[in-house]
C-alpha cells in the first residue's frame, strides 16, 4: 500500500513537473487590412510583437480567432461576420463611437423602383431602378413584388415596388 502512494505521488510530481516545462506559443493568425478595413490577407504563427514591427499601424491588422458577429456602428453602418477585435479596431481607427451586435438578417439589400400609373390613358412608366440596404423592422414587412403607394391623385398613381433579386 506503502509503495502504491509512492507510485502515485511519483507519477504525479513528474506530470507536474512535465507540464511546466510545455511552453505556450504566443504565435496566432492575423487578418491583414488595407487602409480601407477591407480584408486582404492573413498571416500565421506570428507574434504581437513581429507584427507590431512588420506593420507599425495597429489599424492594418487583427488577430483571428474570434466569434463572428454582425454588428451596427453608430446606428448606421452595417458590418457582417466579424470578431469583436475587428469592430474594436475599427472604432478606434476610424473614429467611430459605438457598436452593438444585431441578428445578421437586421439590414438586408433590396431592388426598389417606382412605377408612374397616368389613370385615364392607363399607361406608367418606370423610374431607374436603386439598390438599397434597409435596415431594422422595415425589412420585415417586405417581400418580393410589395408596393407601396407613394402617391395618388385623380388621374395619377405612384408605387414603390420591391424586388430582392432585381427581377420585378
Amino acid at each position: 500500500m506503502m509503495r502504491t502512494k509512492a507510485s502515485a505521488f511519483f507519477i504525479i510530481l513528474v506530470m507536474l513537473t512535465a507540464s511546466s516545462c510545455i511552453k505556450v506559443s504566443n504565435k496566432h493568425c492575423w487578418q491583414l487590412l488595407d487602409a480601407f478595413g477591407n480584408d486582404v490577407g492573413t498571416v500565421c504563427d506570428k507574434s504581437e510583437a513581429q507584427m507590431k514591427a512588420s506593420y507599425p499601424s495597429s489599424c492594418n491588422y487583427y488577430k483571428l480567432g474570434g466569434t463572428n458577429y454582425c454588428w451596427l456602428i453608430d446606428n448606421n453602418i452595417f458590418v457582417k461576420d466579424k470578431p469583436q477585435e475587428y469592430i474594436d479596431l475599427f472604432l478606434h481607427c476610424y473614429n467611430y463611437a459605438n457598436a452593438k451586435k444585431v441578428a445578421c438578417d437586421y439590414c438586408q439589400i433590396w431592388y426598389t423602383r417606382q412605377k408612374n400609373i397616368y389613370k385615364p390613358a392607363n399607361t406608367f412608366r418606370y423610374s431607374t431602378v436603386t439598390i438599397q440596404r434597409l435596415c431594422g423592422d422595415t425589412v420585415h414587412t417586405l417581400f418580393p413584388g410589395r408596393e407601396i403607394i407613394l402617391r395618388e391623385s385623380a388621374d395619377s398613381l405612384i408605387v414603390l415596388q420591391f424586388s430582392n433579386d432585381g427581377k420585378f
